[in-house]
């Protein structure tokens, strides 16, 4: 009997390791699918920005000059995007891949970010699976995934720094919280905004994990992710603290009054901004889920993932009142990073994934018609919503106008000469698309200072027989023609998409430029 007991149970063991395993290489063929459905929507994106017709965003192409002038630090940001850029176009060339492949592997990171911290707050495959699959679909996420600007880096390493500080909080290792200062240095170094992680972070510790304060490892990590804006404090010390200057003022912290109109203004476009970049679609989990919240229903899983998106939404609402200039709806955007997470446990632990699918698919639908609202032009679509509304027509005629600007360079009998505007958006564009891509300039007409109002300008052409080629979207001022010895040319370049026209550039060729004495009218 006794061999017999001990035969059985050997066969027990065998049969459970068996089919464990067949379990486990289930679990990583499963994987195996997702990462591979992950990396074909790289290969996708790759392809569009190849084939697409539209241009670089002029931020875009902003932060990509950046990336040819290494620094500590910028005017308005700190360096990380211009490490970035330097290094992916020194592989793929100053092209729209060279530096969109950013956004596209931030996007592949933001996915499978979602994926990891969903399986280490919930321990559910498919609940992470189906988080990782809503980071595509959701705007606020598309946006950074799709353009590289500082909330591309921001996004991700608040993500990261949120997965990796729950881990360090539940096992307390000192790799892991190393790993969170490192990710939260590296935040701070692509945008200034994720230091708003930390009173987040504390605030949540206070109301479930007072113990971690009394961790020496805690501060570790922090004074970690602090050390990483030194370089930058560096850099403002060394430039008048003009990064500091410009923070301020984009707060909102001048002497200007503000309307009651225009306060009033400016919270109804941050209300309905935030609606749209999270989708209308999912509006009923959100409310479902923030009167869980009020009524103490939330598991500390779901407070941890809502806390940081809530505070910042009302860290930046006093701001977008006091604003003259109006509001960025991207601002608290990347709070919301762990939405997708918080969306896929709410739907699964109620049964709601089939609403969660419809929309997903709604707001999936919604993107494509905003980023491709030519489709709808033999409809008519262009008396409803007037060609200039159309979000990607930021992202046409760049080119031509380029094109343009070269054939005028070629006319011109002199090898002396420089282009220029008295706006930053034009001259970053183009720097990117002239021939050759030489160095632009631009020329403060008592506007907001920039980071070109930085680097050498106009004053190294002075007397030395120059020509200077004016592109502005207004007449050229009295001042700025004084400035030179005579007006060569003037012509002006109407750009079109889908038909329409988008703007009309007054473009001077200038002979013999004698000086410009600029000025800043703020930071």
């Amino acid at each position: 009997m006794a061999g017999h007991s001990r035969f059985g149970i050997s066969f027990l063991f065998e049969f459970i390791e068996e089919k464990c395993s067949i379990l486990r290489d289930a679990v990583y063929s499963r994987f195996t699918i997702l990462l591979a459905f992950h990396l074909l929507i790289v290969i996708l994106r790759i392809l569009y920005v190849q084939w697409s017709s539209l241009e670089i965003y002029s931020e875009e192409a902003q932060y990509w000059i950046w990336s040819r002038h290494l620094q500590l630090s910028y005017y308005s940001k700190p360096p990380l995007i211009a490490y970035l850029n330097w290094f992916s176009t020194s592989l793929l060339g100053n092209t729209p891949l060279g530096i969109r492949i950013n956004a596209i592997l931030v996007g592949f990171g933001i996915a499978m970010t979602c994926y990891y911290l969903t399986l280490e707050l919930f321990h559910n495959r498919r609940t992470a699976t189906i988080a990782s699959f809503l980071s595509y679909v959701l705007p606020f996420i598309w946006l950074p995934s799709s353009f590289f600007t500082t909330d591309s880096p921001l996004l991700l390493f608040w993500l990261l720094s949120l997965f990796l500080f729950w881990r360090a909080v539940n096992n307390n290792f000192m790799k892991n919280w190393i790993y969170f200062g490192i990710c939260l240095g590296l935040g701070i170094i692509s945008k200034y905004s994720i230091l708003l992680i930390l009173p987040c972070l504390f605030v949540f510790l206070l109301r479930s994990h007072s113990h971690v304060f009394r961790s020496r490892k805690l501060y570790v990590g922090v004074s970690i992710g602090l050390l990483f804006f030194l370089p930058v404090v560096i850099w403002n010390i060394k430039n008048d603290f003009v990064g500091l200057r410009h923070v301020q003022y984009l707060a909102g912290n001048t002497k200007e009054a503000v309307q009651i109109e225009k306060l009033a203004f400016n919270f109804l476009e941050y209300i309905f901004g935030q609606i749209v970049i999270l989708s209308p679609f999912f509006i009923g989990f959100y409310i479902k889920i923030l009167k869980s919240w009020i009524h103490k229903q939330l598991s500390d899983e779901m407070v941890y993932l809502i806390l940081p998106g809530i505070m910042v939404f009302f860290v930046f609402m006093p701001i977008a009142f006091v604003r003259r200039s109006g509001v960025e709806v991207n601002w608290p955007m990347f709070a919301y990073a762990t939405i997708p997470v918080a969306l896929a446990h709410w739907a699964v632990t109620g049964k709601k994934t089939g609403r969660l699918g419809a929309g997903a698919a709604a707001t999936f639908m919604l993107v494509l018609l905003i980023t491709n609202l030519s489709v709808l032009d033999k409809v008519g679509i262009q008396k409803i919503i007037h060609v200039k509304l159309d979000p990607t027509s930021r992202l046409a005629g760049w080119k031509s106008l380029a094109q343009h600007v070269d054939s005028l360079k070629r006319r011109i009998p002199s090898t002396n000469c420089f282009v220029f505007s008295n706006n930053y958006h034009i001259s970053s564009e183009m720097q990117f698309y002239l021939e050759e891509q030489p160095a632009t300039y631009f020329l403060n007409y008592n506007n907001r200072m920039n980071q070109f109002s930085l680097w050498p300008g106009l004053e190294q052409f002075v007397n030395k027989k120059y020509y200077g080629i004016f592109i502005s979207t207004t007449p050229i001022k009295d001042k700025l023609k004084d400035s030179f010895e005579e007006i060569g040319s003037f012509t002006t370049r109407k750009t079109l998409y889908r038909g329409t026209e988008i703007n009309n550039f007054n473009i001077y060729v200038l002979k013999d430029f004698k000086g410009f004495e600029e000025n800043n009218s703020h930071y």
